[in-house]
């Protein structure tokens, strides 16, 4: 009898859902030191991201619906599949929380001219103003948790990080999709 173990590499969005993908076991183990790395990598995201939180949701914002805004800001207007992609929420919960958004004046669905099954969702003029001022918040934060702390040096090999690491989950995500 032959067993097949398995590893899960676990994406959660900002929202909370989980979206996994599965790949065969390595057979390796955490060290003692990379446990250790491991533990303060999840204490200190977990804790940063709670801090966020807090600052965003005593102004009435989500998290998710600060990086909605975040991602539009930066690209003006994508499809809800994409946003979803990006973001890392599922598209029925995209489509909700879209929904909010527009209803609030943020955001506003303008028709896709290549594709008339499709529609875009668009930043509005309102939606980038409260953009701005959650940003303020959340640069503050981030300046006095993250970058005031670090050597400059330290902070580009965290993004340097990052990087590797969100690349390294969308190949596997691709491959697992072939």
């Amino acid at each position: 009898m032959a067993i097949t173990l398995a590893t899960t590499i676990v994406a959660v969005s900002v929202s909370g859902e989980v979206m996994s993908t599965v790949h065969e076991d390595s057979g390796r183990t955490l060290s003692d030191s990379e446990r250790e790395v491991w533990r303060s990598f999840v204490n200190g995201g977990w804790a940063l991201l709670a801090a966020v939180n807090a600052q965003l949701s005593t102004r009435g914002v989500t998290q998710a619906d600060f990086r909605v805004l975040e991602v539009l800001a930066d690209s003006r207007e994508r499809s809800i599949s994409e946003l979803s992609d990006t973001v890392h929420i599922r598209v029925s919960t995209m489509s909700r929380q879209v929904g909010r958004l527009v209803d609030d004046g943020s955001l506003e669905r303008v028709e896709n001219h290549a594709d008339g099954r499709q529609r875009f969702v668009r930043i509005t003029d309102h939606g980038l103003e409260v953009f701005a001022g959650y940003a303020r918040i959340r640069d503050d934060l981030i300046c006095r948790l993250v970058i005031d702390p670090l050597t400059p040096e330290e902070f580009r090999t965290l993004g340097e990080a990052f990087r590797k690491i969100s690349d390294r989950i969308a190949d596997s995500a691709i491959e697992s999709a072939d």
